[in-house]
């Protein structure tokens, strides 16, 4: 994401979107790590950090967050759920990701 804006005279986003973004994945994390999950707790988490990367993907006219960081933070996602032994079968964050 940061290699992007180097260079560029107007990016649509800033390295505090970088940076914004980055902690929302840490935060999702934590909360994940923090105690126990059941399949619904862990869901419940995803949906707020999907939607969470929505809002700020939007308000960086949709450049945030492209293919190959989709893939990224969908692979984070699975290896912090399957870290707290939570498993879903497909892409969990497809029914509400709009990147």
């Amino acid at each position: 994401m940061l290699d992007f804006i180097e260079g560029e005279d107007e990016a649509d986003y800033t390295s505090e979107d970088v940076t914004i973004c980055i902690t929302t994945l840490l935060d999702f994390m934590s909360a994940i790590e923090s105690e126990i999950q059941t399949q619904d707790s862990a869901k419940a988490h995803i949906k707020a950090l999907v939607l969470s990367l929505n809002t700020l993907n939007e308000s960086c006219d949709d450049c945030l967050i492209d293919a190959s960081q989709r893939e990224d933070i969908c692979e984070f996602i699975q290896k912090v759920t399957s870290a707290a032994n939570i498993e879903f079968v497909g892409d969990v964050t497809e029914e509400w990701r709009v990147w």
